[in-house]
């Protein structure tokens, strides 16, 4: 039986932002501030482009059921503009009129934590792919068997347990400090309808947004009910495989890709203070952070 990815890469994610979070003296203050006062929002930030596999019946039994498919919204924020949505998100966050100025930059915080370790952990996915993929299976299958086995084996590895089917998990996946079910602000919500518009041309329904959040909620209860072990990681050697083996290792990738968004966020720390979104202060942005999908930024940088 094919082992079921439920989140994808998503508990890599937010666990991730927890260890940006324990290790603050390496931020720029505003950050280490803003994530010690915000830590959901920071989650928020980081599960964002993964959400809108949450929307919506269909949808949502299609994640739990791990069939491996891709929501509009989250290629668009995994693959097209994902760091033009960033930069204009952090333009509006230094402006301070949509939301607070510590929750934004926690937000921020995360989202580029996900992005840089998607993009670190991106060369393993690949390496994997080759030798790790069944036969048969469509890739998009394979990557959200292999992502959600590493995430098991990362909590595994931080917390000696997965926490799959404990109460302990919920924790993991809370991205408000509100109830969830009540779906996001008006403020973080123009956030990101803002920042679609300029990096997509189109965004997201507030309706679709806050589907996208409590249904994020629903399969947090779920994951931390009995019914969640059905997705615990089984002892089977190819499993551990997938998540250290030969020439690669994913908890010290996660550790590069934490590195990587430290440099991210002490730089965009600087153009907030200086409120500097001018070509030149983002093309300088650009060059530390391609464009595109983590794929595409790997063999343009081969």
């Amino acid at each position: 039986m094919v082992a079921g990815s439920c989140m994808s890469a998503l508990l890599t994610h937010l666990t991730a932002v927890e260890r940006l979070a324990a290790h603050v003296n390496a931020l720029p203050g505003e950050f280490a501030r803003a994530l010690g006062e915000d830590l959901e929002y920071a989650r928020f930030g980081a599960a964002l482009p993964e959400l809108p596999r949450f929307g919506g019946w269909s949808q949502g039994v299609g994640t739990w059921l791990a069939r491996g498919h891709r929501p509009h919204f989250t290629e668009l924020m995994a693959a097209r503009s994902p760091v033009h949505f960033g930069l204009k998100a952090a333009e509006l966050v230094s402006n301070g009129a949509l939301i607070g100025m510590d929750a934004g930059l926690a937000w921020l915080a995360g989202y580029f934590t996900q992005l840089c370790v998607s993009r670190a952990l991106e060369p393993v996915m690949q390496q994997l792919l080759t030798t790790q993929r069944h036969q048969g299976e469509a890739e998009l299958v394979a990557r959200a068997r292999i992502e959600w086995t590493q995430s098991l084996f990362f909590m595994q590895d931080l917390h000696g347990s997965s926490l799959v089917g404990t109460p302990a998990v919920r924790a993991k996946l809370q991205i408000r400090k509100a109830s969830s079910l009540k779906g996001i602000g008006r403020g973080f919500y123009e956030l990101i309808r803002v920042a679609s518009l300029d990096a997509f041309g189109e965004a997201p329904s507030k309706v679709e947004v806050d589907g996208w959040v409590r249904g994020l909620y629903v399969f947090s209860l779920a994951l931390g009910s009995p019914l969640g072990k059905l997705r615990a990681p089984t002892a089977h050697l190819s499993t551990r495989e997938l998540y250290r083996g030969d020439g690669f290792d994913v908890f010290a990738t996660v550790d590069v890709g934490l590195e990587r968004a430290r440099e991210l966020l002490t730089v965009l720390g600087a153009m907030i203070r200086r409120n500097s979104w001018t070509s030149r202060s983002r093309s300088r942005f650009f060059e530390m952070c391609p464009e595109g999908a983590p794929s595409q930024v790997i063999k343009s940088a081969a």
